[in-house]
């Protein structure tokens, strides 16, 4: 039991309860497979120790989302998470819920049933989760194809281009390249019997070495290209980027200076998938994962010590919490470890 109001079952099918007036069924995420029975009107969900239906997902905000009966009927509200409630193929705030419906909250998908639901379907099967992913696409992709079938069509007028002569154009650049480039000009001109147009030609001011001035600028300028370290700086990105990256950098130190560098990572991440080249966010994340791995292999250490001296509820609720920080590295020896000690310490406090 989380609370008065709210009981956890960790089975999908579940008999109809006393005084029920909604469920929540797990269909994703660490808690996948448990049941949510809902006695009141309004309730709470997240992470943290205040809200009535606590999950493990350590994705979700402390206090993530509030689900309560309306006069409009059944509506879910976000509490200002950081990651927001995925539903009907799109990141929401607030939306009316009916029952069948799911929605997302970090990587936990979650099924409502009202309880004027008949036992039957309480009693159904847990939607596979392959299902409901096809379903959320399947819906983004038809709002995708209604816009643009709703989009009105705009007629694109093409400007008229004005006819200009080709031989004014010939003789424009062949005006401007025999101004710029008079050595090379003036014998190509005499060719095509426009001598008298060469003698006008300005002459090419020569160096004391006898190379021409111009041949001396091109040597500068290559030699100032070959110099020019302004192309080895990273790119820029625009405001909005900047912003935004930003935000989340600031949400990660929030998250650092408190001690949780689990979702301190997550920010810092989400920082450099928004702009790569934020140094701070890189540099905190380093030191994040640091801190994060060492935090788990204190509470190991600790639920060992536990363990060794017959503290098992103690040592059972350490392994616990080291498995959530480790949910998403499983393939690390420490959460084999935790999992096959874990197994070991139930079957000795169901003896």
């Amino acid at each position: 039991m989380i609370r008065d109001k709210v009981f956890r079952f960790n089975k999908a099918e579940v008999p109809r309860q006393a005084g029920e007036f909604a469920r929540l069924r797990v269909i994703k995420g660490p808690d996948v497979g448990a049941t949510f029975v809902v006695k009141e009107s309004t309730f709470t969900v997240g992470r943290g120790e205040t809200v009535d239906i606590i999950l493990a997902d350590p994705k979700s905000s402390r206090s993530h989302a509030r689900i309560e009966f309306t006069h409009e009927g059944w509506m879910v509200s976000d509490l200002g998470s950081a990651n927001g409630i995925f539903y009907s193929g799109e990141f929401v705030r607030k939306f009316k819920l009916k029952s069948g419906d799911h929605f997302t909250i970090g990587d936990s998908v979650l099924e409502f049933l009202m309880s004027r639901e008949s036992d039957r379907a309480l009693m159904a099967p847990v939607k596979e989760n392959r299902d409901v992913e096809r379903l959320d696409v399947a819906l983004a992709q038809q709002k995708v194809k209604v816009k643009n079938i709703s989009r009105p069509v705009t007629g694109v007028q093409k400007k008229k281009q004005e006819k200009r002569s080709p031989l004014l154009l010939v003789a424009v650049l062949l005006g401007v390249s025999a101004y710029l480039y008079p050595d090379e000009a003036r014998p190509l001109l005499e060719d095509f019997g426009l001598g008298m147009v060469a003698d006008f030609l300005p002459e090419t001011p020569k160096s004391k070495n006898g190379k021409s001035k111009k041949a001396g600028k091109d040597a500068e300028k290559k030699d100032a290209e070959v110099r020019d370290v302004a192309s080895l700086a990273p790119p820029t990105v625009s405001r909005e980027v900047e912003r935004t990256a930003e935000q989340h950098f600031a949400l990660g130190f929030r998250e650092y200076t408190a001690g949780n560098y689990l979702r301190a990572k997550e920010a810092f991440e989400l920082a450099l998938q928004v702009n790569p080249h934020h140094g701070r966010a890189r540099y905190y994340l380093m030191h994040a994962d640091h801190e994060n791995h060492e935090e788990i292999r204190k509470i190991v250490e600790s639920a060992r010590i536990a363990k060794e001296f017959g503290r098992n509820r103690k040592a059972i609720g350490l392994y616990e919490t080291a498995i959530r920080h480790l949910y998403y590295d499983r393939e690390n020896p420490l959460y084999v470890e935790c999992e096959a000690a874990l197994k070991e310490l139930k079957k000795m406090e169901a003896q």
